[in-house]
């Protein structure tokens, strides 16, 4: 087969009871995307990528294979050289739109050593044995949950909120109370939970601002739940369009409303603790955070070249760019896979050997092997791409911004989180 060549992908579309439904005139922002009928149902993520349990299909290749199947089948052609690749012949993130309008659930995700000891003790929960860092970036006005509070914070609203202050009284005043504190939270008799959550909601004003706002919030969709005492605990983050952040394995963090595009290890391995009514395992997230404090870091993407905005974290092996064509951008594939996305407009992309007609929806294949790339927009449209690729990929040609840079050594095992309680949240 001739893979000096973009493919066409076909994506799973997960439908959670958290996803957007959208109204009266408006389809939920994944349907509208993808051109599909809304049909009542929540569309809460566009899953793209290689996962076992929701592969992409390639669907202008002979039978139509998986994506998952056609990279075990040729995987130097569509992944790059070995050297390069720290997880076998799999693709080495996970490419997703998100997209909400209730609370997801307080949440976090192990790193490697503890994903593969969470996966041979419990592979129905944890079905991969790999980390799952995140970088979202804002395609709507976007809310979160994420990270610890600066302590300060903290104890100013147990000492603001009586019922609260009530609740958490017994933990000694230490070093560890955030610790002590959190546990108490998720580990608490369900009754003592639900009664300190009522005295909360009769305390505050109506109508409610700030953090007392999001406890409402959380009340309603999930009354009762212990999650919604953490609302008090953690950042409240809002992003503007083309603004990101990045979620390190160990941090605490639950999606409030809008829609993003994250990029991730590929992994669907999550921790729940709290807003949510499935399997929750909160003895091991309190064993497993890391319990920094701070606000988390908005990042605001480096230019990299005309057109062309990247996001990428520290540590992370992979990283996403927007790209946005005024007219013909050339990119390189440095001998790595990327996964394009055309989030608005229409593009053409030229090939070496293919020329192709990319509409808003679309999910592109770009094999490693097909070593250049042209895009131009199409009849005035102003075309938004999502482009995810390996760390240090993603780079102009010679001659059109930054050199492109070989993969080497930096895409092998991403360390562990630094030691626990430390006092930065900047990643």
């Amino acid at each position: 087969m001739d893979f000096q060549r973009l493919y066409e992908l076909d994506c799973g579309i997960r439908h959670y009871d958290w996803g957007t439904r959208g109204s009266p005139g408006k389809p939920p922002f994944i349907a509208s995307l993808r051109g599909v009928p809304a049909d009542g149902r929540p569309f809460a993520e566009l899953w793209i990528g290689d996962h076992p349990a929701m592969p992409s299909v390639v669907t202008d290749y002979p039978g139509k294979p998986s994506l998952h199947t056609l990279i075990r089948e040729v995987p130097d052609t569509l992944l790059g050289p070995p050297s390069g690749r720290w997880n076998g012949p799999a693709l080495p993130f996970l490419l997703k739109v998100l997209s909400c309008e209730r609370p997801l659930s307080i949440q976090a995700h192990p790193d490697r050593a503890l994903a593969r000891r969470l996966h041979r003790r419990d592979p129905e929960h944890y079905p991969d044995a790999n980390h799952k860092p995140e970088v979202a970036v804002a395609v709507t006005p976007f809310e979160a949950l994420a990270l610890f509070r600066p302590l300060p914070e903290i104890r100013a609203e147990v000492a603001r909120l009586d019922p609260l202050r009530r609740f958490l009284q017994a933990i000694p005043d230490d070093a560890d109370w955030l610790r002590q504190a959190f546990r108490r939270l998720l580990l608490a008799p369900a009754a003592e939970v639900e009664a300190a959550i009522h005295a909360i909601a009769n305390r505050l004003p109506s109508p409610s601002a700030g953090h007392d706002a999001l406890f409402r919030r959380c009340a309603e969709f999930h009354p009762g739940d212990r999650g919604v005492l953490s609302v008090y605990f953690l950042n409240h983050l809002r992003l503007a369009p083309g603004q990101a952040f990045c979620i390190p394995p160990c941090e605490p963090h639950a999606y409030l409303s809008g829609t993003v595009v994250e990029c991730m290890a590929t992994s669907d391995n999550v921790v729940r603790a709290g807003l949510t009514g499935k399997f929750v395992d909160g003895d091991v997230l309190l064993e497993m955070l890391s319990y920094r404090d701070g606000p988390p870091r908005v990042l605001e993407g480096e230019k990299t070249g005309p057109g062309i905005t990247r996001y990428r974290c520290p540590r992370f092996a992979f990283e996403l760019e927007f790209l946005r064509p005024e007219q013909r951008m050339a990119l390189s594939s440095d001998e790595g896979v990327s996964l394009l996305l055309v989030l608005e407009g229409t593009v053409r992309f030229l090939c070496p050997r293919c020329e192709i007609l990319a509409r808003r929806g679309t999910v592109w294949l770009w094999p490693a092997v097909a070593e250049t790339l042209r895009l131009e927009p199409v009849d005035g449209s102003r075309p938004l791409l999502v482009r995810a690729s390996p760390a240090s990929l993603g780079v102009p040609m010679p001659g059109q911004g930054r050199a492109p840079r070989r993969l080497g050594k930096r895409l092998r095992d991403v360390p562990s989180p630094p030691p626990r309680v430390r006092r930065s949240a900047e990643f």
